[in-house]
């Protein structure tokens, strides 16, 4: 009996001392067991980020090679208007080397059953109202007409751009005006009084300074072109028309 007896008193203090430690335990259980739980978030935190930096890195790049794309998309764009732009040219005048073959001579313009000539001479080689006149009928024709509107907006699209003198005036291209035969009557080449449809810059016929003069120049874009210089002194280039003629061929 007193050996069962210590044998049970034994076992009940083991059995007394293991729920006290067992209880003692619980709170560091439990406290390891939250470090590892924040262990994994912190992992799974630093994972996502790790994971959207590379996504922002993946997407910035993306963005830059679509910006270059469209960049490389909008010069071929520019590049295609251009080209069409080229072919619009190249089919005009396609049209206009096919309406003029055999109907003007070389460096002519044909237009509405005329050729025109515009001459682009250095300073050098510009003429007198006079000497422009005689060329214009060395080749078969005069100094140019401007019979109603249509045909002075025609000749205001062709007329070259190029100035070679700072002075306004000396950039001009004779035409066939004049008032020579008698003052302040302005007759054309063809013996047509000009009209009360006129095509005067502002200011102009002049009748005092140096720009002055007895013949009549056309120079501007805008739709008033005309302007009086002297016949003799002032040399310019020069705009002859001849009639259309299929046997006009060289």
């Amino acid at each position: 009996m007193l050996i069962t007896a210590a044998v049970l008193g034994i076992c009940c203090a083991k059995a007394k001392d293991f729920d006290m430690s067992d209880l003692a335990a619980s709170p560091l259980l439990a406290e390891l067991n939250f470090y590892l739980n924040q262990t994994h978030i912190i992992k799974a935190k630093e994972e996502a980020q790790a994971a959207l930096i590379k996504e922002r890195a993946n997407h910035l790049q993306i963005k830059q090679e679509v910006n270059l794309k469209r960049t490389f998309v909008d010069k071929l764009q520019g590049k295609l208007e251009t080209l069409k732009q080229e072919i619009t040219i190249l089919e005009s005048n396609k049209t206009n080397l096919e309406k003029n073959c055999g109907w003007c001579m070389p460096g002519w313009i044909f237009q509405k059953r005329s050729c025109y000539y515009f001459s682009d001479e250095e300073v050098s080689s510009k003429k007198n109202w006079t000497d422009s006149r005689n060329y214009c009928m060395s080749k078969g024709g005069d100094l140019l007409v401007i019979n109603n509107l249509e045909e002075q907006q025609l000749i205001r699209t062709h007329l070259p751009r190029r100035s070679s003198s700072h002075v306004w005036w000396l950039n001009g291209f004779w035409i066939g005006l004049t008032d020579a035969v008698t003052q302040g009557v302005w007759m054309w080449v063809n013996n047509v009084t000009e009209t009360s449809t006129a095509y005067w810059r502002t200011g102009q016929p002049s009748h005092f300074g140096s720009q002055t003069g007895n013949c009549v120049a056309f120079l501007g874009d805008t739709l008033t072109t005309w302007y009086n210089a002297n016949c003799n002194q002032h040399r310019l280039n020069w705009i002859c028309e001849k009639e259309a003629s299929k046997t006009d061929v060289v």
